[in-house]
């Protein structure tokens, strides 16, 4: 069975040197990326004057990979090295973005290029993400995972804190587009951090079934698995709404409520600081009522962000402070609900299956989003973005009383 020799390590994750690696490479991609969702919205709204409908296809563009190369890419990631993915796709992840910059630069930067990029960024998370989130479980082991997920997620939301703050002194001097170069340069840092992990990795055995019979394992791995199988509904709802959300917050910033770049690096620093102090809650939430309970807790906080985020008008006075106190509990809730889930979903999966169950995971809960996103970002352009993020705030708080009631109480393995 793959193992590390942090398995033997002291008690606390910070003395940890493979666990440390791990969480400055999260740390300096996560602040790289923070960068790039305040850089890339601005370079398609205001360079390329993009409509909602054409924010929710770049969305939809992001989210492709995983239900395209995500299940085959599981087989893979069970079958070689989980760490060396991770650093390769964190290089090819660098070379994406830096199409950006560069054709700003030699004049070909369009939206059908932002949407090539988006592609190739998410391919990159589809593998390259999912090894590292089975990276993680072989570093700390299954009895850890909140408390490792958690002290990602505090990586993440302080680089997140201080992302928009960057991404404003850098659009102001160089422009959005250029912006990007930082976020290439951080997953660069991040792969050869994690080419430094010590992880032993013990070789998978030869496969003695075809790639499609192995996908077919993983699938039904989560349709037998009664945790995984009521998760699909919850969280293939939670992913279409906030990535739809993800693609028209800006939009609705900058066009509706009239904020400026510093305005909107305000809107992004609070939503930051409200994941940093999701992370703590998801722990504190996880030993006081369960990860199930915990997730429910979460997703029930981000309708509630939701519908706080529909409600400033430009001309209010605070009106910055006011949506960004909205990003703050949204992201609050989601931290909460993210840690706990995919905590879950690996605490009930078999080590020669994590791989396998990651992308399944993903594929299934996925698979609405490009044509849920698209069609979201439609009805903004015809109804307007108050009442669409108002739906979604009322469709999460009812998702939430839906999975309290039907999640299994208790986890147990296939």
């Amino acid at each position: 069975m793959p193992h590390s020799t942090s398995r033997s390590a002291p008690v606390s994750l910070w003395r940890d040197a493979n666990f440390l690696r791990l969480f400055l490479a999260n740390a300096l991609s996560a602040l790289g990326t923070a960068v790039t969702l305040m850089a890339l919205p601005l370079t398609a709204v205001k360079l390329l004057d993009a409509s909602a409908t054409e924010m929710g296809v770049l969305v939809a563009c992001e989210l492709l990979p995983f239900v395209t190369l995500g299940l085959p890419a599981g087989v893979w990631i069970d079958r070689a090295s989980k760490r060396r993915l991770a650093v390769l796709f964190n290089f090819v992840a660098a070379a994406g973005l830096a199409l950006v910059p560069l054709g700003y630069e030699l004049g070909f930067l369009s939206m059908a290029v932002l949407y090539g990029v988006g592609f190739v960024v998410s391919t990159t998370e589809a593998i390259g993400g999912s090894a590292t989130q089975v990276m993680v479980t072989l570093l700390v082991g299954r009895e850890r995972l909140v408390e490792a997920n958690a002290r990602l997620s505090v990586s993440t939301s302080v680089a997140q804190v201080c992302g928009p703050a960057l991404a404003a002194l850098l659009i102001g001097w160089i422009g959005a587009p250029l912006a990007v170069i930082v976020d290439a340069v951080s997953f660069v840092a991040a792969g050869v951090l994690i080419a430094g992990i010590r992880l032993v990795e013990s070789p998978a055995p030869r496969a003695v079934v075809s790639v499609l019979a192995q996908v077919r394992e993983g699938l039904w791995l989560v349709w037998r698995t009664p945790m995984l199988r009521a998760l699909v509904g919850v969280v293939a709802l939670w992913i279409l709404m906030g990535d739809a959300f993800r693609g028209l917050y800006v939009l609705h910033a900058a066009r509706n409520l009239m904020l400026d770049d510093a305005q909107v690096g305000l809107l992004n620093t609070l939503g930051a600081l409200g994941g940093l102090a999701g992370a703590p809650l998801a722990h504190w939430a996880e030993r006081r009522w369960g990860m199930r309970n915990a997730l429910v807790a979460g997703v029930a906080l981000g309708g509630i962000g939701y519908l706080m985020y529909a409600a400033p008008q430009a001309g209010w006075s605070g009106v910055a402070m006011a949506a960004g106190v909205a990003l703050f509990v949204f992201n609050a809730g989601g931290t909460l609900y993210v840690i706990n889930y995919l905590s879950l979903r690996l605490a009930v999966t078999p080590d020669h299956m994590l791989g396998r169950m990651v992308t399944s995971m993903r594929f299934v809960t996925i698979l609405p989003g490009p044509v849920g996103t698209i069609a979201l970002g439609r009805a903004a352009d015809v109804a307007g973005l108050p009442p669409v993020f108002t739906g979604l705030g009322l469709t999460c708080l009812v998702m939430a009383l839906c999975a309290w009631r039907w999640l299994p109480r208790q986890a147990s393995r296939a």
